[in-house]
């Protein structure tokens, strides 16, 4: 009974952080109480699984129960109670939910990539095509049908079928990896489209770099491919009105240049300003004093107290000083540097979930990370924990089956914690 309980668990920190499975409607309230609960759940969990983490998690851990400890203090002291904004103490804790996914994680046991592209499709086509949502969408950013935080998780499927294709060969599932791609530039998302862009470009370093079990990039069989798929596509191109055409790429030019896009623009003007502000409070941020400010550009649908930054980093620096970004960059530099430096040659696994932290680093740039993004962080942890270190093994082959009984793996991670 319990592993389902950690299976529900599991799946709430991977999809039920993100409004896809509410029928894309980020106001629900539904998901805001999923989210709200789940951090609450993640700051208890830094107790109960403390002794379960690796070592860096474990210095995280400290760090961010410190943090709220701090916050709780400071209302009881300003304002007279002990939680005087549950949203400046909630987003600071967000993070700690990798270190709660990792702990589950290890109870649940693997999980399999294969059907977590299939549940982020299966979400998309709901809401899509079911709901009807793609049909009010107009090709510009206006017209939107999917929040960036959404189109994020469409980096999975695509670095999965792009490592399927350079294991495999096969055309279909470079045909895939083009959809994939090509469906993000369609959400017009620009952000996600960089991201998913320099992901793709990761995983091309790390076969440079022989870190992929694959026999090299298959050169001939791909520029074939492109060819006839260039051959077919020109004349529905063609097809489309020039004004739309023109509109979408002028539109997806704002990466390049933000100043000349009203977006992108609205953004670095708020960046400017809060960036102005971080010298005053360097080390611990504004905290519930930023709060009580509100935002500065002026919008009805935005509350009166709280902040709306779009940088995940300059939100951080602003709200919670160099202490919180030095937290988050904790988490997923030492996850990242765990799943790098302990295997020799990465899984398929190992592979999609370190391009995947990769892009939300690229991401954070231009957007505050999606709460369900911390989940896969700490699921990348399980999976760059799960083979022994390299000293006590090099005769693996590429992409084979691990044994994923309970005790082995618990065996496994033991090992690999106490290296730390």
């Amino acid at each position: 009974m319990m592993i389902w309980v950690y299976r529900f668990v599991l799946f709430l920190l991977l999809f039920g952080m993100s409004a896809l499975i509410y029928g894309g409607n980020a106001l629900n309230p539904l998901f805001d109480k999923a989210v709200s609960g789940t951090a609450l759940i993640g700051i208890v969990g830094l107790v109960v699984y403390y002794f379960d983490q690796p070592g860096i998690y474990k210095v995280a851990a400290w760090m961010i129960l410190l943090g709220v400890i701090g916050l709780v203090l400071e209302s009881k002291y300003d304002y007279g109670q002990f939680v005087y904004s549950y949203f400046v103490i909630k987003r600071f804790a967000y993070c700690g939910l990798a270190l709660l996914t990792y702990a589950i994680a290890r109870k649940v046991g693997d999980v399999s990539v294969q059907h977590i592209v299939l549940l982020i499709f299966g979400f998309y086509i709901i809401n899509q095509l079911f709901l009807g949502q793609i049909f009010s969408y107009n090709l510009t950013s206006e017209s939107r049908t999917v929040t960036s935080n959404e189109a994020l998780y469409l980096v999975i499927p695509c670095l999965y079928y792009l490592m399927l294709y350079l294991r495999d060969r096969q055309v279909r599932d470079l045909l895939l990896t083009l959809f994939t791609f090509a469906f993000i530039v369609f959400l017009l998302h620009r952000s996600v489209i960089s991201a998913a862009f320099i992901a793709i470009g990761v995983v091309a370093g790390l076969s440079v770099m022989g870190k992929l079990p694959t026999r090299g990039f298959p050169m001939g069989r791909t520029i074939a491919t492109f060819a006839v798929l260039l051959v077919l596509v020109a004349p529905l191109a063609g097809m489309l009105p020039d004004n739309k055409v023109a509109g979408f790429l002028e539109n997806i030019g704002g990466i390049l240049d933000p100043k000349d896009d009203n977006t992108g623009s609205w953004r670095l003007e708020q960046s400017e300003y809060y960036l102005s502000k971080i010298p005053d409070k360097p080390m611990l941020g504004w905290r519930y004093v930023g709060y009580d400010k509100g935002e500065i550009m002026e919008n009805e649908d935005f509350p009166e107290k709280g902040t709306i930054i779009h940088s995940q980093y300059i939100d951080m620096l602003y709200n919670y000083g160099f202490v919180g970004l030095l937290i988050n960059l904790i988490i997923i530099l030492g996850t990242l540097m765990v799943m790098y430096r302990r295997n020799r040659v990465f899984t398929l696994e190992q592979t999609v979930l370190f391009g995947f932290i990769v892009s939300g680093l690229v991401y954070a740039v231009s957007y505050q990370l999606p709460v369900f993004f911390w989940g896969f962080v700490g699921l990348g942890m399980y999976y760059g924990l799960k083979r022994p270190a390299p000293e006590f093994r090099t005769d693996y082959t590429p992409f084979e089956e691990i044994d994923s009984t309970h005790s082995s793996q618990s065996t496994e991670l033991t090992q690999s914690q106490s290296m730390l």
